[in-house]
């Protein structure tokens, strides 16, 4: 690789947690502090993909300890106008005048405002010296480390190998989140069948020829032997202080090698300042089998037992216990266990999986405990209790059968049918999921610290007062714990307050969801950090919908069925503020619901059963809205009672008085405002209610707004003059335009349209933009009663059109969801709607903004949408729904839409040869073969025969939109517009 180039793209994942953390201080300098094959020039090439702009990239060379070499380097490598400069490998000239240089010059660019990423495997020590470095950003290698569920993602998303959850969590744990680990892991098994991958993971717990030359390469082989002989002499122990490894080694200087270690980044840490230190996981291993090697297999278990007796005399019995059991000197475990289990049991089964055998496991009571404590961590309550009743039969002394008893009536609780208990903070929080919440939040002030934040917050928001349960999260100091269950309150509240600033709309909200996902992981609560990864659906991002989707799975192959619940209830809720869900959708949300006892919940789905069920005009759907206020009057929930209101509202003369008691409910239980316009708006099947009027088109309605094609409103068919406006106030209107009904966050506006500006003087702008639009659509466009068209709701602005109005975007956004909630194969109405969504898309979205960020990613959605609903008309009408002529006429405007489209190709052929006309079936095919061509690809796959299954994979790749950056957060400031 050339030393001033950023390396080329490679299969990864997102590290969007990582990026977002490099971005919290502009102007200070930024470090990635690794060491090799934690992914930080990956980390460094996907930050420098977000940046707009000319990014300069210099890979440190040993030439560079020459500072005026490395200064003029640096400087050819900065282009003009440059956003960021990173700067890779700098270990390589560490110590030097050259290092000092670079440092120095670094530290200037970020004071000029130009971004400065360096990436090293060590700190450099003028960091550490001089305070004009304190305030650097540092990103390290516990940061750097993959998650379990990132593993999952990594696995299912960009290898397409993916592993059972077990699996995943093994393979997390025994390369200790390396991605080097993990990249050579995949390399090894990539095409392999699933049991062959499996037993790959299982193999991982011993020495792995996956990386013994890569650690041997890049770790050992830069050490000295005498270094070497101690890292091998004292990988016995886990946690490594230098009296521990004196006493072993008969040495008095483990202190001055443990820390050369760390300064080395030798996959050495110490989080205490020296006091403790670790090895990497993966280095351990290595260094075990090398113990082994070097001494043989019976003197290297005497090391083990050695090591463990010098942990038993100093008080460490579980650090002693795991030693005995690498000694497998298993009396020596029990006796440990027997005195110090208790600690085991808390953090479960899992720090012990790979260390002792099943028969052991199964004989000792502190074990089958931590096994019952880890089922309970992973969500799997009804396996625990079996677990919890065996511990309780073996233990003899009472404390110890207690706690079994306490902790099995905690978990019985939360299972179907289970009793009403209230000994523990979480019953409480049980009995708000089964009947009136709103009593639980009273009685809960008898409980303390966060436990009582948890429990009051989380059974004001199923009643539904999210506004008071913000107030009460926001007043929790994030500090505060419960004396005893601290471990899971702690990360729960922040979960909960973070999943409440995202629906809210808060701009730093995803990156609260993924610290508490973080504190999750850390807190050893894996059904937490998974319920984290669902959290964000309430975004309503369709990748995000997907997430969630995809845990509800992973939940039910695990036997978390309230994960799953949670899982499935964040997506059906996003989607009810977008025209969903369906009925299917909320009709299997509230059996999960009723299977769990959760009555609470499962009023919350009966209404969104029947606002789906008056959205799609079901005939029974003023049954589901009489059965849905009476669910929730009965289990005493306002805000679902609410939602069940707001579906029933009815269309003709009486709809402005039922708008404005649901709205008056909604004030008083304090629903946001958005969810109660969202709820209220007609959705996707139209006003609910039986009194409609004709649906609007565009040669009916008096107001349209296009959007594909071009930007134009036209009242009454006159186009209006946008020529009054200035070009900002043009581009909000037609951002707010693409969202027509939805909400746009202020920083979202601000992000797309001033994202060079500073917060302060790009708020002014916008809100000088906003109250011209408003003046200008006033005065053009009178809205309802008076109403403006243009609609404030707290920090966002949402465009909403009078009834009667009609737009392009929406109609093919809402025909496309009744098709696909009808489903092509099941009822032919399916094809109208998709007859519907294709007429609407008469063009790419917006055009006029080019290459803009705001627009780029919902332009390639739609035309994906648009392409694959030509695609399935065609594929419909060869099966016998319609002509050979509109099949013909359909596949055209599907490879018309997207020329990529492979399915369309393979369809426009087959349906030339149906018409019988050949001729075009061959110009056609001729025409796929150039697209191949043009492309890389093998042109004689166009002559492959038949049409393939429609489904959004049929393309050919690559993606033919360029690949645009995420918004950095940013804050705004200022009075409201």
């Amino acid at each position: 690789m050339p030393a001033t180039s950023a390396p080329g793209p490679t299969p990864t994942l997102p590290r969007a947690r990582l990026i977002t953390s490099l971005d919290t201080r502009p102007q200070s300098l930024a470090l990635v502090v690794a060491p090799a094959g934690a992914g930080k020039t990956t980390l460094l090439a996907q930050y420098a993909a977000t940046v707009a702009g000319p990014v300069g990239w210099l890979r440190t060379l040993p030439s560079d300890a020459d500072p005026t070499r490395a200064l003029h380097r640096m400087d050819a490598t900065l282009p003009d106008g440059a956003r960021l400069l990173v700067v890779d490998d700098l270990h390589v000239v560490e110590g030097t005048p050259g290092e000092s240089v670079l440092l120095d010059r670094a530290l200037a660019l970020a004071r000029e405002g130009i971004r400065v990423v360096v990436g090293t495997r060590r700190t450099p020590p003028l960091v550490l010296a001089q305070h004009e470095f304190s305030d650097s950003v540092v990103v390290d290698a516990e940061q750097l480390r993959f998650r379990t569920w990132e593993v999952e993602r990594l696995l299912r998303d960009v290898y397409h190998e993916p592993l059972p959850a077990d699996d995943v969590a093994a393979l997390a744990r025994r390369v200790g989140g390396w991605a080097a680990g993990l990249k050579l892991y995949h390399l090894s098994t990539r095409g392999q069948p699933l049991p062959e991958r499996r037993r790959a993971v299982a193999a991982l717990g011993v020495r792995s020829a996956l990386s013994r030359d890569y650690l041997t390469r890049t770790v050992l082989a830069e050490l000295a032997p005498e270094l070497r002989r101690f890292l091998v002499r004292t990988c016995v122990f886990e946690v490594l202080t230098a009296e521990r490894c004196d006493r072993l080694l008969g040495s008095d200087d483990s202190q001055a090698a443990l820390e050369e270690l760390e300064r080395r980044q030798a996959f050495t840490v110490s989080h205490d300042g020296g006091r403790t230190f670790a090895y990497h996981e993966v280095l351990r291993a290595h260094l075990v089998a090398a113990l082994a090697e070097e001494l043989g297999e019976h003197a290297a278990r005497g090391w083990h037992a050695r090591a463990g007796r010098l942990l038993a005399a100093e008080g460490a019995a579980l650090d002693a216990a795991r030693c005995f059991a690498r000694a497998q000197q298993w009396p020596d475990v029990h006796r440990l266990l027997a005195a110090a289990g208790s600690d085991v049991a808390v953090r479960g089964l899992d720090p012990w999986a790979d260390l002792l055998p099943a028969w052991f496991i199964a004989e000792d009571p502190w074990l089958v405990l931590a096994d019952a404590q880890h089922r309970i961590n992973e969500g799997q309550l009804a396996s625990a209790v079996p677990l919890l009743r065996r511990a309780e039969e073996m233990f003899d002394g009472e404390p110890a059968r207690a706690r079994c008893r306490l902790l099995r009536a905690t978990v019985t609780a939360w299972l179907p049918d289970g009793p009403h208990w209230r000994g523990h903070w979480s019953g409480w929080l049980r009995a708000a999921t089964r009947r009136h919440p709103m009593v639980v939040v009273g009685e809960a002030e008898r409980l303390t610290g966060t436990a009582h934040t948890l429990v009051r917050a989380g059974a004001l928001l199923l009643a539904g007062h999210t506004g008071e349960a913000a107030r009460v999260l926001d007043r929790a100091a994030p500090t505060d714990t419960a004396p005893a269950d601290a471990a899971l309150p702690g990360p729960a509240c922040r979960l909960l307050r973070a999943a409440v600033a995202l629906a809210g709309g808060a701009p730093d909200a995803a990156a609260a969801v993924t610290a508490a996902a973080l504190d999750a992981d850390r807190a050893g609560l894996p059904w937490l950090a998974r319920l984290a990864r669902a959290v964000p659906a309430l975004g309503g991002a369709e990748a995000d919908l997907k997430e969630a989707a995809a845990v509800v799975e992973e939940c039910d192959r695990l036997g978390d069925r309230w994960g799953a619940l949670l899982a499935a209830g964040c997506a059906a809720l996003a989607r009810s503020l977008r025209g969903g869900p369906d009925v299917e959708e909320a009709g299997r949300l509230l059996d999960r619901s009723r299977q769990l006892d959760a009555g609470v919940l499962a009023a919350w789905a009966q209404a969104l059963l029947a606002l789906a069920a008056a959205r799609a005009r079901l005939p029974d759907a003023e049954v589901e809205v009489r059965r849905a206020e009476g669910t929730a009057r009965a289990a005493g929930v306002p805000g679902a009672r609410v939602l069940a209101l707001a579906a029933g509202v009815p269309g003709g003369p009486g709809r402005p008085a039922g708008l404005s008691a649901v709205r008056a409910a909604a004030e008083q239980v304090g629903l946001p405002r958005a969810a109660m316009a969202a709820w209220l708006d007609p959705g996707p099947a139209g006003e609910p209610g039986r009194h409609r009027p004709a649906p609007a088109t565009p040669d009916s309605a008096p107001l349209t707004v296009r959007c594909f094609g071009g930007f134009r409103i036209c009242l009454h068919g006159e186009p209006l003059n946008w020529s009054p406006l200035r070009p900002r106030a043009r581009a909000v209107a037609r951002m707010l335009a693409m969202h027509v009904g939805r909400a746009v966050h202020r920083d979202r506006l601000l992000d797309a349209l001033w994202p060079d500006t500073d917060p302060a003087t790009a708020t002014r702008t916008l809100h000088v933009a906003l109250s011209s639009l408003r003046r200008f659509l006033d005065t053009h466009l009178p809205g309802e009663d008076g109403e403006s068209l243009l609609y404030r709701d707290g920090d966002a602005y949402l465009l909403a059109l009078p009834t009667g109005s009609w737009c392009d975007v929406t109609e093919f956004r809402l025909a496309l969801h009744r098709a696909t909630r009808l489903g092509v194969a099941r009822d032919p109405r399916a094809l109208d709607d998709l007859r519907v969504a294709v007429a609407a898309y008469t063009g790419e979205l917006l055009p006029e903004d080019g290459p803009a960020e705001w627009v780029v990613v919902e332009r390639e959605t739609l035309r994906r949408q648009a392409a694959d609903a030509a695609a399935q008309l065609a594929e419909a009408a060869l099966r016998g729904a319609d002509t050979a002529e509109r099949a013909v006429a359909m596949a055209a405007r599907c490879v018309e839409i997207d020329p990529c489209h492979d399915a369309g190709w393979r369809l426009l052929i087959a349906a030339h040869g149906d018409a019988g006309n050949a001729a075009a079936a061959e110009h056609a095919r001729r025409r796929y073969a150039d697209v191949l061509a043009s492309l890389g690809l093998d042109p004689s796959l166009a002559a492959a025969p038949g049409p393939a299954p429609v489904n959004v994979d049929r393309r050919i790749p690559p993606p033919r939109s360029p690949r645009t950056a995420p918004a950095r957060p940013r804050t705004s400031s200022g009075p409201p517009a």
